[in-house]
C-alpha cells in the first residue's frame, strides 16, 4: 500500500513545523531587541552600555 505523495509531503511538513517554530522563536528571543527598558529612581531610562 502506497501513501499519496501529497499526504506524505503534508505529514513531513507537519512533523517539521513544531521544531522549526521553536527554533525560530528561540532565535528571535536571543537576537531581537524587544524594547524592554529599565528605569532609575529619577524615572529616566537606564542605558545598558554593553548592548550597543
Amino acid at each position: 500500500m502506497s501513501a499519496d505523495p501529497a499526504l506524505l509531503i503534508a505529514g513531513v511538513a507537519i512533523a517539521l513545523a513544531v521544531p522549526v517554530t521553536f527554533m525560530v522563536a528561540n532565535w528571535v528571543r536571543k537576537n531581537v531587541d524587544h524594547g524592554e527598558a529599565r528605569f532609575g529612581p529619577d524615572g529616566k531610562v537606564i542605558e545598558d552600555e554593553d548592548r550597543k
